[in-house]
């Protein structure tokens, strides 16, 4: 049975279709990945931000508690009256 031009031209619009609604699909894809990733760095930005802080006031807590002792030892080792 032989294979008509017009059946080999349906065939390859066929594969056109088909490559068009791929390369939609994909790009509709990337365009989601793509503000993920935007949402994901904008998380990132601000979670760095609040470790950031974190740590200055674990810092400020650390100084403050080391100065409460340093008094404690004071009064525990100064002279009685």
């Amino acid at each position: 049975m032989a294979v008509t031009a017009a059946e080999k031209f349906a065939e390859l619009e066929n594969r056109i279709i088909r490559t068009i609604e791929l390369v939609k699909t994909t790009r509709k894809q990337r365009d989601t990945a793509e503000r993920e990733l935007t949402f994901a760095q904008k998380q990132l930005s601000r979670l760095e931000e609040e470790i950031e802080g974190l740590k200055q006031e674990r810092d400020l807590v650390k100084n403050k508690v080391e100065a409460l002792l340093e008094n404690l030892t004071e009064l525990t080792e100064g002279p009685i009256a």
